[in-house]
């Protein structure tokens, strides 16, 4: 193992007191307030400094400047991830409950978590000394882990330029600036390193480390760094707690034979971001975190059991008893449960989707003294779920939908074309109509549309001749109703464009629509009205566009079409119920 505090690599066990063990040279805990990842105090004055004098990093020889080895502006450029809530879930849970049971350990569980999570080669955490000059590698997990206890000077390193830049930094190949890290081997190919802080001082960064290029972070890898990095400051605290009162015991013996530390221990647990509570062996709340009151919307009163929330229910939305709930489960029988999921219901009525995970709590002779649970709320995933299944169904309507309207577009079409040219023709133009009202409705994912871009979209063949023009309100239909509005805009434009307004350079159409309020009903007015174009005669027979504008509109959307024909050009009112839609 080679260990780098003092810019220079030298062997662990060949320091000038001849110590052994690398936590030798590890700040006391008497002046750094820590302990190693293992738990044991490591007593040692500060490391030499022989091997590095230079004062600034550009004078130190075969380094690169800073910005060259940065690579943090590609975290957004590179293509994410998808965020594994239930990975982060089982992570938060498995550090909670270590808080618990083996918090004496917890920077090396946090490393170990934080390397599983991000799926790095490397994963650890480095901690200022007491007197500020250089970083130790209080955990690592991983290919480094062989590095456990060494570090690196603060002035001239990547975690001292993090805490100089107070910022997250991905580094590239940093042996190039430091070359000390080319004897900590395997090279690292890219490094993120996130600073964590504790009462508003940067005490030390969170880091993981890709070996090879077929590994490269992202921005989800960020966020979810920042996130370690959070928990890593109550990690670090959780320590200094243990520390102060009896010097690398269990968190949970500690809390039980040291009651002068419960206070603190709360204040630990009021820190974290997840709902947490305590109950005592009857299952009686004597703790629970203001995250707890904000998940279940109100603060529990004197005797409640089992459960912070007020209403519980199963996900299948029946009654759940708060003495049948998991924390009462986990009480009654002794163990923890895992892998349940509930819903709690708040006195406004709101409900969040939660993911329980209590964990009874013992003393050193086994005796079961209380629990303690975490509720993970995972409404966010649940409604995702939801939203996509919606979605799913409403794709599968929307397709059903659209393969019946073309049906009738080609059936109609075949009906009414006099040969294979206007039968190709006709099915062509009303095909790609319906393919620009569903152009702009997946762009509103279906919700609605905008009536405006709709028949902008619909008319914008014509467009460029400056003879059509659109004038009305903005208003937004349903999907159902833009996409019938679109069918019969189409047939009207063409019919104009062979017969009537658009088929003479001099035409005009101008389109325009108005949304009035009968009764309790809002109705729809939109009206075609053609000028200046050649004389119009009452059409001989009836095409497919006119039963579409006749029949069409009034049975899929309640509403009437009136069509007339006077000399001066066609004109077209529609009328439509827009809660029809």
């Amino acid at each position: 193992m080679l260990v780098f505090l003092s810019g220079l690599p030298w062997s662990a066990g060949r320091d000038t007191r001849g110590a052994r063990d690398p936590r030798d040279r590890l700040p006391s805990l008497e002046t750094s307030g820590m302990t190693s990842a293992s738990g044991e105090q490591a007593p040692i004055a500060a490391p030499p400094r022989a091997g590095y004098t230079s004062t600034s990093p550009g004078e130190a020889c075969g380094t690169v400047p800073l910005e060259a080895i940065l690579r943090t502006d590609e975290l957004w450029r590179r293509p994410n991830r998808a965020p594994d809530h239930e990975s982060e879930n089982r992570a938060l849970a498995r550090l909670a409950q270590a808080l618990g049971e083996a918090p004496q350990a917890i920077l090396q569980t946090l490393a170990d978590t934080t390397r599983d999570v991000l799926n790095a080669d490397s994963a650890g955490m480095s901690l200022l000394t007491n007197d500020g000059s250089a970083f130790y590698w209080a955990a690592i997990a991983g290919d480094w882990s062989p590095h456990l206890g060494g570090g690196t000077p603060r002035d001239f390193g990547p975690c001292g330029d993090v805490l100089d830049r107070n910022a997250p930094l991905l580094f590239t190949r940093w042996e190039k600036r430091y070359p000390y890290l080319a004897e900590a081997v395997p090279l690292a190919e890219e490094g993120l390193l996130v600073p964590f802080h504790v009462d508003g001082k940067a005490v030390g960064t969170i880091w993981v480390i890709a070996h090879s290029a077929h590994r490269r972070f992202d921005a989800e890898d960020l966020r979810q760094l920042e996130s370690m990095a959070r928990f890593a400051s109550a990690a670090y605290r959780t320590v200094k707690l243990l520390d102060a009162h009896d010097a690398g015991r269990a968190a949970l013996e500690s809390l039980e034979r040291v009651r002068e530390s419960e206070h603190r221990f709360h204040q630990l647990l009021q820190a974290l971001p997840a709902a947490i509570y305590t109950t005592d062996a009857d299952g009686r709340i004597d703790f629970y975190n203001e995250a707890a009151v904000e998940f279940a919307g109100r603060r529990p009163e004197s005797g409640n059991h089992w459960c912070v929330t007020w209403r519980l229910l199963n996900p299948d939305g029946s009654s759940l008893p708060h003495e049948a709930c998991p924390m009462a489960v986990a009480l009654k029988e002794g163990r923890p449960v895992r892998g349940d999921e509930a819903i709690a219901e708040r006195p406004d009525g709101t409900r969040r989707w939660f993911t329980p995970y209590p964990t009874p709590l013992r003393d050193p002779s086994g005796r079961l003294t209380g629990a303690i649970n975490m509720l993970v709320d995972i409404t966010e995933r649940k409604e995702a779920e939801q939203r996509q299944k919606l979605l799913l169904d409403e794709l599968n309507h929307r397709v059903k939908n659209t393969l019946a309207s073309v049906q009738s577009v080609v059936v109609q079409a075949a009906k009414s074309a006099r040969n294979v040219e206007e039968f190709r023709h006709a099915v062509e133009g009303r095909i790609l109509a319906m393919s620009r009202a569903h152009d702009q409705l997946s762009r509103r994912s279906w919700a609605d549309a905008e009536l405006h871009e709709l028949l902008k979209a619909c008319v914008a063949p014509y467009l460029s001749r400056a003879n059509v023009a659109l004038d009305g309100s903005h208003t937004i239909v349903a999907p159902r109703v833009g996409l019938m509005l679109c069918m019969a805009i189409h047939e009207l434009a063409t019919n104009a464009a062979k017969y009537g307004a658009l088929s003479t350079p001099c035409g005009r159409v101008d389109v325009g629509w108005s949304v009035e309020k009968a009764g309790a009903q809002r109705m729809l007015h939109l009206r075609w009205l053609e000028r200046n174009g050649p004389t119009v005669t009452p059409p001989k027979r009836h095409g497919f566009g006119t039963r579409l504008l006749e029949r069409g509109i009034q049975a899929e959307l309640h509403g009437k079409t009136s069509i007339r024909y006077p000399p001066a050009g066609l004109e077209c009112d529609i009328e439509i119920p827009l809660v029809s839609g």
